[in-house]
């Protein structure tokens, strides 16, 4: 109604349904359907709304709630959230804390992207032999970093592990160096598996990885059950530890994910590896093959 009478005092309609949020098609719908009065504007809705949003700035879910709760009127969503646009309500809850510190990649052409060998098959038969990797936020009350983990599907190990402030290349290449470096056994057999970040597929990492002998795989593009078995450790550290007692500072959250990762491969019994630890498993296997040779 509001874009129709000033229509008349001569404003553009496409400016108007602009600056409104309303869609040009439905209101010209509008129009030649006889202007409906399901569609006219609610002076006293939206004082109503302007009020109760004033009161608490929240969004349009707490602002129906409160009309149905106080006035006894049943608004839909829909409405509710079209007048917040029109008045310029929004709401400042759950608004991005932080400001992405990475660059998107200048030129799809630059990554390179391995097929998923992996596919995934996450049992091993020996050490070493499948390897997955990712990337998780970790939070303190006061900012948040960056973990990168090299997590061994033999035994369910974290084997390497490297805590930054920024998301970077060097997050990735110093948790590989940990890894594969001059006792690296270029022999072994070795499936490496990671998803498709710009860590992941730059020239860098391939030529790192290729000169370990080193397979790799990629997740298919935005396929997170491909690397399931690392978002699971992740899932562990946050629910077991990072979110009971939200760490006060850096210092605090990185000794918390240390400590974490130690009690997890020492003292962390799995079903999955007959009640034992992560250690406990892989001494069992190594003191096997040394008694079979």
């Amino acid at each position: 109604m509001i874009v129709y009478d000033l229509h008349e005092d001569g404003y553009y309609t496409t400016h108007l349904c602009k600056y409104l949020q309303v869609s040009p098609q439905a209101y010209y719908r509008w129009v030649h359907k006889g202007k409906p009065l399901y569609h006219h504007y609610d002076e006293q809705l939206a004082d109503r709304i302007q009020n109760l949003f004033e009161c608490e700035k929240k969004g349009y879910r707490y602002i129906r709630d409160q009309i149905l709760r106080l006035d006894h009127r049943c608004i839909n969503d829909k409405t509710i959230l079209r007048y917040m646009h029109i008045l310029g309500l929004q709401s400042p809850i759950r608004k991005k804390r932080f400001q992405n510190c990475t660059s998107p990649d200048p030129s799809q052409k630059a990554r390179i992207i391995c097929d998923n060998v992996l596919a995934r098959n996450f049992e091993a038969k020996r050490p070493l032999e499948k390897l997955v990797t990712d990337i998780s936020y970790v939070y303190h009350q006061e900012g948040r970093l960056y973990l990168s983990v090299i997590k061994d599907l033999f035994d369910n190990s974290i084997i390497a592990y490297t805590i930054s402030r920024f998301n970077n290349n060097s997050l990735v290449t110093e948790c590989l160096d940990q890894v594969f470096n001059a006792s690296w056994n270029p022999t072994f057999t070795c499936i490496f598996h990671s998803d498709q970040g710009f860590q992941y597929t730059n020239l860098h990492y391939i030529q790192q990885l290729d000169a370990h002998g080193v397979t790799i795989s990629h997740s298919r593009k935005a396929n997170c059950y491909d690397n399931a078995c690392c978002e699971n450790f992740f899932s562990h550290l946050k629910s077991e530890s990072l979110e009971l007692n939200v760490p006060k500072n850096e210092a605090l959250l990185i000794q918390a994910i240390v400590d974490y990762i130690y009690f997890y491969n020492t003292n962390r019994p799995q079903r999955k590896l007959k009640g034992m630890t992560p250690l406990e498993f892989r001494e069992a296997y190594l003191k096997l093959c040394f008694f079979t040779v």
